[in-house]
Parts: structure tokens; C-alpha cells; sequence
């Protein structure tokens, strides 16, 4: 069970979401010597199903580095530092919702995991509400097998054809958007309304799953758009900041070196987003035909 939890947080980590149908795109001009890629990645997605993901794969052989947004290379300590960052101090799950709720919440627990909020109520809410998720989805699928990140496969290629491997962000910085962005009392909120809507959640994750096999990222992006949770100031932390932070590293790293970049799919898509981003810095950037 321990193995099983620790690989759950871990995907929930990683997993933590307009443009011709396409989430493998082409960076040329502004300078570049040899061309650069963009990768736009979902969770829980078989990999034999992503034709992209193999064309990606290729061009790994062809750059100077891979590009993600952490660095996975040590998944043991990874795994460590997200227990800890997901974990509230002197507060329990049960401080922060009404008796009713726990109950059910805790129930809940017990019925997917099989561990009840006695062991998991230390967690940060957010983190429930991804584990949660997460695995009441994977039953809904009828997953035979845990599918591994996308990000993960990348970067192992990297690391397997001596690529250098450049994270656009720490675990630590991380951490500190998925888990601290919104108060515990908001993520609680949330938590209880995932449980008790939890058809309407699985409905939400197919759709998404749907659109990113199609290439679809103009989907992608009206459905988070639509997430009635997703504050302005928690979509602004979540996706416009860290792209404006990661433009200007990727700025940098292309005036001496070529890469395929791997990142959620949705860092892709929009004014603020990276397609845009490099757009707006002289970049040409093209949908990769498969």
C-alpha cells in the first residue's frame, strides 16, 4: 500500500493542465542554429496512445538538452520532498471541514483506497483532491497497469542519449504553487465538492483525456477555463506566472542550445502561453506533422 501511495502522489505531482490540434510544435528563427521543440504532456494517458509522444522522441537524439519543468532524475528523493511540502503543520483535515463531511469524506477514503482520513487527514486538501481524483478516475478507466508520466519518459530518453537536462523550475517552487497558492480552508472546500460531485469530475477527466488525444489544446483550454475552482488569482499562479518565468530561461538556453521542451500541456495554449510567448520574441513555431 505504502509503494502505491507514494506512486499516487507522485502522479498527482506531475500531473498536478487553439492552435491547429497539435501538442508537439516546431521553434526555428530569431537566431536558432538547429530547431527546438515544444511538448505539451496530460497525465494519465497511456503512452502507446500519444503518436506525438514517439515523434518527440526522435527529435530527443537530435537537441542539446531536454527541457522539463522539474527534474525527476531522483524519484526517491522527489517523492520525500513532495510527502513533506503536501503535509499541513498542526492541523488535520478534520479542522477544517464540518463533522458531516468528515464523514463522508472519510468514508469515501476508505472505499477507494482502502486507508481513511485517520492515516491521510494530515495532507494538505489539495492533495487529497488530487489523490482522490486520480484514482477514482483510474477505476473508472479500468486501468490495467499505471501509466507513466509522459514528462518522465522524456526526460529518461534525455538522460539516456547524454542529453543535459534543464528543470524550469525547482520541486521547492513547485510545490509551493500546487499546494500554497489557495488557503486550507479553500482547499477543503474544494476537496468536499470533488467527493460529493465526483461523476461530474470523472465527466471532466474524460473530456480532457478526449481533447488531448485529438490534439485538441483550444479544448483543453475552454475546459479549464470552465473549472468553476479555478479562481482567477489560482489560474494566474498556476499557469500565467510560471510561463512568463519559463520564457525568459528558454530565452536563454536557445541562444546556445537546442531542446525539446516537456511540459504541461496547457503552458502551451493562450496569450500567456509559451507557443505565444516565443512567438512574441521572434521565434517561428510550427505544428509538427505526424
Amino acid at each position: 500500500m505504502k509503494n502505491k501511495l507514494s506512486f499516487i502522489i507522485l502522479l498527482a505531482f506531475v500531473c498536478v493542465m487553439q492552435l491547429n490540434a497539435q501538442i508537439l510544435w516546431k521553434v526555428t528563427g530569431n537566431g536558432l542554429k538547429n530547431p527546438s521543440y515544444l511538448f505539451g504532456t496530460h497525465h494519465l494517458i497511456d503512452s502507446e496512445k500519444v503518436p506525438a509522444l514517439q515523434k518527440a522522441l526522435t527529435f530527443v537524439n537530435e537537441v542539446d538538452a531536454v527541457v522539463n519543468e522539474i527534474d525527476m532524475s531522483d524519484m526517491q528523493a522527489l517523492q520525500m520532498k513532495i510527502m513533506q511540502g503536501a503535509m499541513m503543520q498542526g492541523k488535520t483535515i478534520k479542522d477544517l471541514v464540518s463533522a458531516e463531511d468528515y464523514i463522508l469524506l472519510n468514508a469515501a477514503f476508505k472505499e477507494l483506497l482502502g486507508v481513511g482520513l485517520d492515516q491521510l487527514g494530515a495532507f494538505k486538501p489539495a492533495m487529497l483532491t488530487t489523490m482522490y481524483s486520480v484514482v477514482q478516475y483510474s477505476k473508472a478507466k479500468k486501468l490495467t497497469k499505471e501509466p507513466e508520466a509522459l514528462d518522465i519518459i522524456i526526460q529518461k530518453a534525455g538522460k539516456k542519449a547524454n542529453k543535459e537536462i534543464v528543470a524550469l523550475e525547482t520541486a521547492d517552487e513547485q510545490i509551493e504553487v500546487l499546494f500554497n497558492s489557495l488557503t486550507l480552508e479553500k482547499q477543503a472546500e474544494i476537496l468536499v465538492k470533488s467527493v460529493k460531485e465526483k461523476e461530474k469530475g470523472i465527466e471532466q477527466m474524460q473530456k480532457l483525456d478526449e481533447a488531448y488525444l485529438a490534439g485538441d489544446l483550444k479544448k483543453m483550454e475552454e475546459l479549464y477555463s470552465e473549472d468553476e475552482d479555478m479562481t482567477e488569482e489560482y489560474k494566474k499562479a498556476l499557469v500565467d506566472t510560471r510561463n512568463l518565468k519559463w520564457i525568459s530561461k528558454l530565452n536563454k538556453l536557445f541562444e546556445t542550445k537546442s531542446g525539446v521542451v516537456a511540459v504541461g500541456c496547457l503552458h502551451l495554449v493562450g496569450e500567456t502561453g509559451l507557443i505565444k510567448q516565443l512567438e512574441k520574441n521572434g521565434f517561428s513555431v510550427e505544428p509538427v506533422k505526424l
